[in-house]
């Protein structure tokens, strides 16, 4: 009796610690996802400018102002955060984090997560040999994310918050903007795949263990 209790504590413990050891990377690939945009568009300011400011505000009025409009268009544009990467520079360059790339990101960020998890799973198990395209898809997503980030110039000659990084790399302010718009769209259609990815790993295992 006593030893099936152990053994009982054992299995739960081991349970735990896989849960907790999937949450850690499924919340790092969250975190990746998230920090990734700013982190490149300041890097790209810094290139561009010789010159690295960081100030940032949460512009909390123009979240109520959206949310208390019921216009789901202005709430899923309205900004969480605002970023200044070159604060007292001549140019802002500014990034802005807003309701639907916060969305768009975290949904991302779990997709890929639980496909490395259930991915991670299988090969423990000698089902699998490597993420392929799954690998390829997270790519794609993370370009897309960064792509689809508001960010842009702000000075003298006007204001641009779409495409800003993929301006400061070099493309046309017009492919960027256009760029920029499409990507949402990407994100979308990744986050959907990875679900069913997802899905069909999880069947596969089900379907491999022993009964």
């Amino acid at each position: 009796m006593q030893a099936t209790g152990r053994q009982d504590l054992s299995v739960f413990s081991g349970a735990a610690d896989a849960w907790a050891r999937d949450s850690l990377l499924v919340g790092a690939m969250v975190g990746l996802v998230l920090s990734l945009p700013p982190t490149i568009y300041g890097y790209l300011s810094y290139r561009q400018f010789d010159f690295f400011g960081f100030t940032y505000y949460v512009p909390y009025e123009e979240v109520f102002a959206a949310l208390r409009s019921r216009d789901v268009e202005a709430i899923l544009a309205a900004p969480l955060i605002s970023a200044n990467m070159t604060s007292g520079f001549l140019f802002s360059t500014v990034y802005v984090l807003d309701i639907q790339q916060l969305v768009l990101s975290v949904g991302l960020g779990v997709a890929i997560g639980i496909n490395l998890v259930a991915f991670l799973a299988l090969r423990r198990e000698c089902l699998v040999s490597g993420l392929g395209g799954g690998a390829v898809a997270a790519g794609s997503g993370l370009l897309a994310t960064v792509a689809a980030s508001s960010t842009g110039l702000v000075g003298c000659c006007g204001s641009a918050l779409s495409g800003g990084v993929l301006a400061l790399i070099g493309v046309s302010s017009t492919t960027a903007a256009q760029i920029a718009e499409a990507s949402p769209l990407l994100q979308v259609a990744l986050i959907a795949g990875f679900a069913l990815n997802y899905l069909h790993r999880r069947r596969r295992r089900r379907t491999a263990a022993p009964t």
